[in-house]
């Protein structure tokens, strides 16, 4: 995901209930909690782009 907080606020605006804001983690990734209608857990995260995953030798 390029920007969480962006998806937060569209997805904030098409009714879907954000079970944790955006928060930048320890390990340098930015994590945002939602849940599916029958509340399946889903992890959308942000790579900052001075992160090392960003950085992939040999690909």
């Amino acid at each position: 995901m390029a920007d969480a907080a962006a998806a937060e606020a569209e997805l904030r605006g098409r009714g879907v209930e954000i079970v944790r804001p955006p928060v930048k983690e320890p390990w340098g990734l930015v994590e945002m909690w939602i849940e599916d209608p029958d509340g399946t857990p889903i992890v959308l995260v942000e790579i900052p782009a001075d992160h090392p995953l960003r950085y992939r030798p040999g690909i």
